[in-house]
């Protein structure tokens, strides 16, 4: 797996140049090595790119993600299909039992929930709220029939925000608008690791959008948005920062950074990687100890 993430704006023309991503801007070209990669985000709504190079990009299985004219990430490219052991995958998938689904997606609810605690708890935000956090998290029943998940949510972004805030996609704060970009981010991700293990990713434990093609990768990434909400309230909403494109590339290079799971430091996208794996190893044996949750603080280089 590669470890660059490259963002593509000014550039007339991205092509394959031998095995590498060649960037064509102007007078200036610029030649990436394929296997450095593992994110590609083209910004740039008159770019060509060529059919060879998308084609390349996903048999390397690098995340591919196409920005609309507002700069938000609009569509990932993935491929047809999976590894080897798909029809295996898929088989487990598709035999995972009502029972199993519904405690699965107790476990992914309630760490999503303790995420959210540790966010506020690592900025010394609220206790009030933590605790009831902490609560919800421990009336999370089967299937989250209660909706516990939404009532966190509601206490949690106004601790994290401020009692004005509203958390919704539709929004134009800049809050919400990095919230927007981030989640779509780790969302490709997760779409990438999910097809990559062989997974169906239309076929969801909890999302069951006929219109959506990544139901599976809307339930799993529910643990890793604290991680993009941590981003957020420490470089827009703590600095009353503009969204910007110095900020849109910060949030883009803290991506691949580092965070703490199952106790050691993972780049993001090994994270999840790993925390499919778990899932998958869970859907074999029934066995919840395999399903570990990412913790929410990046980490940097220099930590």
């Amino acid at each position: 797996m590669g470890w660059r993430t490259i963002y593509i704006e000014d550039s007339h023309k991205v092509s394959l140049y031998l095995n590498n991503l060649k960037i064509e801007s102007g007078d200036e070209t610029y030649v990436i090595p394929i296997s450095d990669i593992d994110t590609v985000i083209f910004n740039n709504y008159k770019l060509y790119v060529t059919v060879q190079l998308l084609c390349k990009l996903t048999q390397n299985n690098i995340c591919v993600i196409v920005c609309e004219k507002n700069g938000l990430p609009e569509l990932t490219v993935s491929p047809i299909t999976g590894n080897f052991s798909a029809f295996k995958q898929q088989e487990l998938q598709l035999n995972l039992n009502n029972d199993d689904k519904k405690l699965l997606w107790q476990l992914i609810i309630r760490g999503k929930i303790i995420n959210q605690a540790k966010v506020l708890d690592a900025f010394s935000l609220n206790m009030q709220t933590i605790e009831l956090l902490l609560d919800y998290e421990n009336e999370v029943d089967l299937d989250d029939i209660t909706n516990r998940e939404g009532l966190a949510a509601k206490v949690y972004f106004r601790a994290l925000f401020g009692d004005l805030f509203t958390r919704d996609r539709g929004n134009c704060d800049p809050q919400n608008i990095a919230l927007n970009y981030g989640y779509s981010v780790i969302r490709a991700m997760m779409c990438r690791s999910i097809i990559a293990k062989g997974l169906i990713p239309t076929i969801g434990i909890k999302h069951r959008n006929i219109y959506n093609h990544f139901n599976l990768a809307d339930d799993f990434i529910e643990p890793f948005r604290p991680i993009v909400d941590f981003w957020v309230y420490k470089n827009i909403y703590k600095q009353t920062a503009l969204f910007n494109r110095e900020k849109r590339l910060s949030l883009l290079e803290a991506l691949v950074n580092k965070i703490y799971f199952n106790k050691k430091r993972y780049s993001i996208p090994q994270a999840i990687n790993l925390f499919v794996d778990g899932i998958i190893h869970y859907m074999e044996t029934n066995d919840e100890r395999y399903i570990i949750m990412p913790e929410p603080e990046i980490l940097y280089e220099n930590e």
